[in-house]
């Protein structure tokens, strides 16, 4: 008779399934929004100066490359870096709380369920 195994059957594990795409050293996403951007600032530029006006677009190069330099390291930093950007915009009314910010997952004042009437 076969003796039980104290083994754990083995998965493969696809760790390059949760890395961000990335194209030389871009993450993909933010070159497409780049891109698009560029893209739309050439037209108007050209829509309103001539053709001259193409060249507004190559503004975005120095975007692309400090984007490539945060994310050097961790493909992750672009996103790292939108959040705090994002918390340093919301934390204008810091001072009213002792200069504290607390990031909470409720969505205050946006949904009629949350507050509740005292009486």
């Amino acid at each position: 008779m076969d003796e039980p195994s104290n083994k754990r059957k083995e998965y493969p594990s696809f760790n390059a399934l949760s890395r961000v795409a990335m194209w030389w050293g871009i993450p993909l996403v933010a070159v497409i929004m780049a891109g698009l951007a560029c893209l739309v600032i050439g037209v108007v530029g050209a829509a309103i100066v001539g053709v001259g006006g193409i060249f507004f677009a190559v503004v975005g190069l120095p975007v692309l490359l400090f984007i490539r330099q945060i994310s050097a390291n961790d493909d992750q930093a672009v996103r790292i870096f939108l959040l705090e950007i994002r918390c340093r915009l919301k934390r204008r009314n810091a001072k009213r709380f002792g200069n504290t910010f607390t990031l909470s997952p409720i969505r205050f004042g946006r949904r009629k369920n949350v507050y509740s009437h005292f009486r």
